[in-house]
């Protein structure tokens, strides 16, 4: 049987696959720099900042100021993360995609955001749509997003 274009192998692929609120958080605010027309580099830095900023504020620490800058050849964000100083670029946001895998970041993840973002849906109308609980560190399968797209 299949599902949203998927083989049933390719389904069981997308249960297996882990998605936090990290994840989703920088997908989104990846998204809305997109539509706000920034790069696609300063999207992905955006949004993973964004995640980190949110993780500490959650934890009760006073959110992180930060700039986008250039430092040699890559752009990223200076910002102190678990008690140390950490240069964020771009490969902070490729390891969702790879954890995920590009098959599935392109097909499910990203385009069930986007499609939430475009119903103007909040980041915290999207957890509550993907029925992620609100603990610390809490995670769905992917299979959450294929009814949003």
């Amino acid at each position: 049987m299949l599902s949203k274009g998927f083989d049933s192998k390719e389904l069981e692929e997308i249960k297996s696959i882990k998605i936090g609120k990290w994840d989703i958080i920088s997908e989104y605010h990846r998204i809305d720099w997109l539509k706000a027309g920034h790069n696609e580099e300063e999207a992905k830095i955006h949004g993973i900042v964004i995640a980190i900023v949110g993780y500490q504020a959650r934890l009760g620490k006073e959110p992180q100021k930060y700039k986008l800058e250039q430092k040699g050849k890559e752009k990223g964000v200076s910002i102190t993360h678990r008690k140390q100083e950490k240069w964020i670029t771009t490969k902070e946001f490729n390891k969702i995609i790879n954890k995920i895998g590009n098959k599935y970041y392109k097909k499910v993840f990203s385009p069930a955001i986007e499609n939430l973002y475009n119903k103007d849906y909040s980041y915290d109308e999207v957890k509550k749509a993907v029925e992620i609980p609100s603990k610390i560190g809490a995670k769905i399968t992917l299979d959450k997003f294929l009814p949003f797209l």
